[in-house]
């Protein structure tokens, strides 16, 4: 007799896997959808610990690794029968691997124009604190160019008067003699600033001839 055969619904399908990355070529498939042959008088395992192997006997072969237990026949979670990833995986993948880097170089971006803008604005603020200074100067200045014009203007209303007054005075030393201009309060201070004159004319007196004597412009019995 034939030992009885137990085979999966060919209706199960398998949906895509979701993955984040590249396929791995290191991924083992899980159960092929086929036929899965089991001995003689056993039904499947339903505990979940891996089935007998057999020698392959169908379109399909038989798993002969001990790490992956028999499926039961439900639709599950895998790769594609032939063992790939479906294109939209790998678009979905590649789709958040480039909106990562594109938000990673953005964040970039951002921090880098941010830094410039501070910087920016703290060189504003040193213009505008610069600009505040220079009208603070020029407001001192015109203040300062003010009051010189003013002194400017000062000296020159005493400088007119004093040509008035030098000229004054040089007419009326033309005009007078000093003599007449020096007249003492009292007639002692009158008679003390005589003799006093008077002592003045002997000294020079005394002083020119001594030198015409040594000049030899006169001998000693005119001396």
């Amino acid at each position: 007799d034939e030992p009885p055969v137990f085979s999966r619904p060919i209706s199960a399908s398998y949906p895509p896997y979701q993955a984040t990355g590249p396929p791995n070529t290191s991924y083992m498939p899980g159960m092929p959808g086929g036929i899965s042959p089991y001995p003689s008088g056993y039904p499947p395992n339903p505990s979940g610990y891996p089935g007998c192997p057999y020698p392959p006997g169908g379109p399909y072969p038989a798993t002969t690794s001990s790490q992956y237990p028999s499926q039961p026949p439900v639709t599950t979670v895998g790769p594609s029968r032939d063992g790939t990833i479906s294109e939209d995986t790998i678009r979905a993948s590649l789709i958040s691997a480039v909106s990562d880097k594109l938000r990673w170089r953005m964040k970039e971006e951002m921090d880098r124009a941010q830094a410039e803008l501070n910087a920016l604005k703290r060189t504003e603020e040193d213009l505008k604190k610069g600009h505040q200074k220079l009208e603070e100067m020029v407001t001192r200045l015109d203040q300062e160019v003010a009051e010189v014009d003013k002194n400017i203007e000062l000296l020159k209303k005493k400088d007119e008067e004093l040509s008035s007054a030098l000229e004054k005075m040089e007419n009326q030393s033309e005009n007078n003699d000093i003599d007449e201009v020096i007249i003492p309060t009292a007639p002692l201070y009158k008679q003390i600033l005589n003799l006093y004159a008077e002592e003045n004319a002997i000294e020079d007196t005394i002083f020119y001839l001594g030198e015409a004597l040594r000049r030899g412009v006169i001998d000693l019995d005119v001396f």
